[in-house]
Parts: structure tokens; C-alpha cells; sequence
């Protein structure tokens, strides 16, 4: 962990200045993984966002540290490119390494599985000028360490961002 945040710090001193126009936002996400997102800027271009999503057939609470950069696709439009990484922690439904033996499962009371992981976060984000929201499309693979048995990468996880800004 230590080192991760050593390389997110070194990443962050490489970039020049750029502000969001907002401090907080609030939103969901729609596609793989959705749920509800929860996005607060710690510094000028970096963040923190605290996401309660489903995925791999169970929910979880991941927590990703966020890099924003002005995506130069076009001059005149707000569009921002967001990068970072994070972990989640959650509970499942299904056949995985902690589950209890056949025998021992009821059909009245369901088992579940621990979901850990990391996870990687990748998007372009648009705010409309005009109205506290923002629109984004979203990339987030994440890595799970009890997954089947085995080690597992789930890619990609796309999903579409609304978010109120405040």
C-alpha cells in the first residue's frame, strides 16, 4: 500500500496546474458495476471516491484515489481525463474459496464469499457549463484475490457517471 501511494505522489508531481470546478459530488453509475459514487477533491487535481457498486455477483465498497489531468482533445470543452487506483472489500453469493462444504448448505439460508481486491479506475469526464452535473464514461477493472478458487482479473468494467457537483 505504502508503495502504491509512493507512485500516485510521484505521478502527481509530474503534471501541471488544473482545478475541478467543484469540491464534492454525489452520482450513480450505470453499466457494469453500478451504484453509487461519492467524489471529494483533496487537492487541486487529485481526489478520493468512495463508490457502493455491484459487482461479481455481490457489493462492495471500493475506495479509489483519483488523478485529474485536461484531456486536450478540443480547446473549448470542459473534458477531463481521470486515472488512479484503489481496493475493495464487499460480500457474494456463490461457489468460492471460504464458502461452507455442499453438505453443510441450506437452500433457505445463502452462503457468501469474501470479495477483496484492487481495483484501477479510468475516465473522461465532461461538466456541463451551465448546470452543476457531470457526465462521464468510466473504466474499472479490478483485481480479485478470492475468486473461484483463484486469483481473478475481471476487464473491462465500463459504466456511464452522473454526477451532481457541488
Amino acid at each position: 500500500m505504502k508503495k502504491l501511494l509512493l507512485v500516485l505522489l510521484l505521478f502527481s508531481g509530474t503534471s501541471g496546474l488544473y482545478a475541478q470546478n467543484y469540491l464534492h459530488s454525489v452520482g450513480v453509475r450505470l453499466g457494469a458495476g453500478s451504484g453509487f459514487t461519492y467524489r471529494r477533491m483533496l487537492d487541486r487535481n487529485i481526489s478520493g471516491e468512495l463508490m457502493l457498486i455491484s459487482q461479481n455477483n455481490g457489493t462492495v465498497l471500493a475506495f479509489v484515489v483519483q488523478k485529474h489531468r485536461p484531456a486536450m482533445v478540443f480547446n473549448d470543452i470542459p473534458l477531463t481525463f481521470i486515472w488512479g487506483a484503489g481496493a475493495h472489500l464487499g460480500m457474494a453469493r456463490g461457489d468460492g474459496f471460504f464458502d461452507p462444504p455442499y453438505e453443510y448448505r441450506n437452500e433457505r439460508m445463502p452462503y457468501s464469499m469474501l470479495q477483496l481486491g484492487i481495483d484501477g479506475f479510468a475516465a473522461f469526464e465532461y461538466e456541463l457549463p451551465r448546470y452543476p452535473v457531470s457526465i462521464s464514461l468510466e473504466c474499472k477493472p479490478y483485481f480479485e484475490l478470492f475468486d473461484d478458487r483463484l486469483l481473478g482479473i475481471h476487464l473491462p468494467v465500463i459504466a456511464a457517471g452522473f454526477r451532481y457537483t457541488f
